[in-house]
């Protein structure tokens, strides 16, 4: 039997097997933590690496940017990835831009297919014949609504396309409403003025902001958030909770994992800033169940 429960191509076994250690199967605690979670109705937040977070709010699912391959380019994860198949059935599958971070076509193979899945424009293509119950495309300022669930796509500051068969695909971040709660997924940004504009017309409980993957700066700032721009942007949203995003897994240039130092260095900030009653800290591969309800900063 294959490593994975495959809904496509089946992957070559050399390559899982030369990467079985970054593989996370039932007897994981992430999976075991899931399940319970589900089993017992919890609203929780799952950190599944990267900006791969699995979100379940009365009894409502939704999954964002899911990436659980082992590596990328042969940057190895700096942690384990949960295995795709073993990723409970979601009711939506968010995809913020077709980066290969964060449209992973080895993942969403794998994934189970009764989810709606949305992208941004002109992302469609990329997904070839992959197959889900549905695939919609949504416009900057776009919206889509469902039964209890409202999301709309915003714009952020970040490169489009991803590749030279792909160069237009474009850059969203998305705004989830599940009956009294409002999330927003900021997906990969730079600081920019429109969270201040997002903070006046949404009225956000918890935000979901990227503070890694910002050095070298030279060549990121005007793509990637630091952990001290992320608070600003949280204060800007005008949330109630903050999430952070997009570390501890890959970086483009490994080194930089260690001496960028994001989960700490927004930590320092938000206790500066006096905010650690409004942080909430799932790192990789952990789960904070009842979500918003028992924020905690360690």
């Amino acid at each position: 039997m294959s490593i994975w429960t495959s809904f496509g191509k089946k992957p070559k076994a050399k390559d899982y097997k030369l990467h079985r250690n970054f593989i996370l199967d039932e007897n994981s605690f992430i999976y075991r933590e899931i399940q319970f979670a589900i089993k017992h109705g919890y609203d929780f937040i799952a950190n599944l690496g990267h900006s791969t977070f699995l979100v379940s709010y009365k009894g409502i699912k939704f999954l964002t940017d899911p990436f659980l391959s082992p590596h990328i380019f042969g940057i190895r994860r700096q942690k384990p990835a949960l295995r795709p198949d073993l990723v409970p059935e979601v009711d939506y599958i968010l995809i913020s831009h077709a980066h290969y971070d964060h449209l992973d076509m080895r993942t969403l193979r794998r994934l189970k297919r009764n989810a709606v899945l949305i992208v941004p424009e002109y992302t469609r293509p990329v997904l070839g014949k992959t197959f889900f119950r549905k695939i919609l495309e949504l416009k900057r300022y776009g919206s889509y609504m469902d039964n209890n669930i409202e999301i709309v796509a915003l714009p952020v500051k970040h490169n489009k396309g991803r590749s030279i068969l792909f160069p237009n695909t474009d850059t969203i971040s998305f705004i989830i409403k599940i009956k009294d709660r409002t999330f927003y997924f900021a997906g990969d940004t730079a600081y920019f003025d429109g969270f201040k504009e997002y903070g006046k017309e949404f009225n956000i409980d918890i935000a979901f902001l990227p503070i890694g993957g910002y050095e070298p700066t030279l060549l990121l700032k005007n793509v990637h958030m630091n952990p001290w721009e992320a608070v600003q942007a949280f204060e800007d949203l005008n949330a109630e909770f903050v999430v952070p995003i997009h570390y501890g897994t890959f970086h483009t240039i490994p080194k930089f994992v260690k001496v960028e130092a994001p989960l700490q260095h927004f930590k320092e900030e938000i206790k500066r800033r006096n905010l650690q009653d409004r942080a909430i800290i799932v790192e990789p591969n952990a789960i904070d169940i009842c979500v918003g309800l028992q924020p905690s900063i360690s």
